[in-house]
C-alpha cells in the first residue's frame, strides 16, 4: 500500500446550467438534458439548440463533427443540422467515447469499436456482459467484472492482463496509467506493473480522469504531482473531467464545473497562425470574473468584451512557438493560465521524417515492452498532442538529449498536415 500526502484546498464552483443529466463532448460544448428534452449547448454560442424530446443521450467529437446517439438514433450533427447515420451495432448504444481514430460504443453490457467505417465488437470469451470500461490509446481495460486488458493494437485485439477484483469503477490517467476502485478502495496499475493500493482518508466510490478525481464519502480528492488534494465537497454525481482538469458534476438537477486554478477555455485557435485570428475566451465562472488580462509572451494583448475575445496577428509576432499566458482577476482568487501558439506557417512532413526522430530519441524506451508504445505512425498519431508537450517541456527524453526546435517543429507540421504517409 503506498501511502501520498493530503493537502486541503478550497475549490471554484461553477453553476453552468440547470440539468437533470449531462454529457460532455468537449471543454465548452455539452448536452443538457432537463425537463424539456435535450439541449445542445456550445458555450462560444448565443444560444443553446433544442435536440428533442429524449431520455437517452450520448455524444462525442468525430472527425470535424459530433456523433450523438439519442435515444439509440445516431446523428452526425455539425453544429446546426443533424444527418442520420446508420452505425450497425446489434444493440442500442448507451454511450460513447472517442480516442484517437476510434470512437468506442457501449450497449447493453457489449462494446463496440467505429473505425474508418467499420464496427467491429470487442469481447472476452465466458464473459457475455461487461459492466465497465476504461480506454488507453493502445490498451482497453474491460470490467467483466474483474478486469480483463486488451492490446487494442491488434487486430483482433488479445487479451494482455488480468487483475482478479471486480471493478465498481475505473479510468485512465493522461499517462494510459489504469485507476480503479474495488471494495471501497483505490488502486492504480502503471504499464504492466502489478496494482498498486492508495491509502485513502475514506472510503471511496467513483474515479474519474484523464486528470484523476475521486469521489469519497464526505471529500473529494484531486491526485497531482504525486499527492492528493483534498476538497470539502459532497462529490456525488460526478461524472467526469474536461480537458482543462475541470471536475464535472450533476446533483440536485444542476451541472456544475469545480476547478482548482480557474482555467480559461481557449476556443477557435488553430494549429498554425497564418493570419490575422480572433479567439473567443472562456474563463470559468465567468460570472466572478471582474477582470481579464492576456499576454503573448511579454506583450500585452487588448481583450474585448465580455464575451472575451482577442486577436492574434502574426504580422506582430515571429514565427514559432510563442506562450499565451491568460490573467483573471476575482475577489473569489486571481488565477494564471498557459498555452502554446504557434505562428507561421508548417511545412509539409511525412512519417519518414518522423521515424527518424523517434529512432533516435524514443524507440529504445517506447519500442514496445512499455504501455505507451511508438513503433509506427497509428502510435504516434494517437500520441501526438502529449508527445509535443512532454518534449518541449523536456520532460522525455528521459535524461536526454532533448529534441531540438527543429524536430520539435517537424513533429508539429506532421500532425498539422494530417498525418502524412
Amino acid at each position: 500500500m503506498v501511502e501520498l500526502a493530503v493537502t486541503s484546498e478550497q475549490l471554484l464552483t461553477e453553476a453552468v446550467m440547470e440539468c437533470e443529466s449531462m454529457e460532455s463532448i468537449d471543454a465548452h460544448r455539452f448536452l443538457c438534458r432537463d425537463a424539456e428534452g435535450v439541449w445542445y449547448v456550445d458555450e462560444a454560442a448565443e444560444n443553446p439548440q433544442f435536440l428533442g424530446v429524449h431520455e437517452a443521450m450520448a455524444a462525442a467529437v468525430m472527425g470535424e463533427s459530433i456523433l450523438m446517439v439519442l435515444d439509440g438514433e445516431s446523428f452526425l450533427f455539425d453544429g446546426t443540422d443533424m444527418l442520420p447515420i446508420a452505425i450497425p451495432t446489434p444493440v442500442p448504444i448507451e454511450t460513447v467515447e472517442s480516442l484517437g481514430e476510434s470512437v468506442w460504443l457501449m450497449g447493453a453490457g457489449r462494446l463496440f469499436r467505429y473505425a474508418n467505417g467499420r464496427v467491429s465488437e470487442l469481447s472476452v470469451d465466458g464473459h457475455p456482459t461487461i459492466f465497465d470500461v476504461a480506454v488507453a490509446a493502445d490498451r482497453v481495460h474491460l470490467a467483466v467484472p474483474e478486469i480483463i486488458s486488451l492490446d487494442a493494437s491488434a487486430d483482433p485485439p488479445i487479451v494482455v492482463g488480468q487483475i482478479d477484483a471486480a471493478a465498481d469503477s475505473m479510468a485512465v490517467d493522461a499517462n494510459g496509467h489504469l485507476w480503479f476502485i474495488a471494495d471501497s478502495r483505490l488502486f492504480v496499475q502503471r504499464e504492466d506493473d502489478a496494482p498498486v493500493e492508495i491509502a485513502m482518508p475514506e472510503p471511496v466510490h467513483t474515479v474519474v480522469g484523464p486528470t484523476v478525481w475521486i469521489e469519497g464519502e464526505t471529500e473529494a480528492f484531486r491526485y497531482r504531482d504525486g499527492g492528493l488534494l483534498a476538497y470539502p465537497l459532497v462529490a456525488e454525481g460526478m461524472v467526469g473531467v474536461d480537458e482543462y482538469g475541470r471536475m464535472l458534476q450533476v446533483r440536485e438537477g444542476s451541472f456544475r464545473r469545480h476547478s482548482r486554478d480557474r482555467p480559461v477555455v481557449v476556443v477557435g485557435l488553430p494549429d498554425s497562425v497564418t493570419v490575422a485570428t480572433t479567439v473567443r475566451l472562456l474563463p470559468s465562472d465567468p460570472g466572478s470574473v471582474d477582470a481579464l488580462r492576456v499576454w503573448v509572451d511579454a506583450a500585452e494583448v487588448p481583450v474585448a468584451g465580455p464575451p472575451y475575445t482577442i486577436t492574434i496577428d502574426p504580422e506582430m509576432l515571429n514565427p514559432g512557438e510563442h506562450t499565451l499566458r491568460l490573467y483573471t482577476e476575482s475577489d473569489r482568487g486571481d488565477a494564471l493560465s498557459e498555452r502554446g501558439v504557434w505562428i507561421g506557417e508548417l511545412g509539409d512532413v511525412g512519417w519518414d521524417q518522423v521515424a527518424g526522430i523517434s529512432e533516435k530519441h524514443c524507440l529504445h524506451c517506447h519500442g514496445g515492452q512499455t504501455l505507451t508504445v511508438l513503433s509506427g505512425p497509428t502510435e504516434w498519431a494517437q500520441h501526438v498532442d502529449a508527445i509535443i508537450e512532454v518534449v518541449t517541456m523536456q520532460d522525455m527524453p528521459l535524461g536526454g538529449p532533448y529534441l531540438t526546435d527543429d524536430e520539435i517543429t517537424t513533429i508539429r507540421a506532421w500532425k498539422h498536415g494530417g498525418f502524412q504517409p
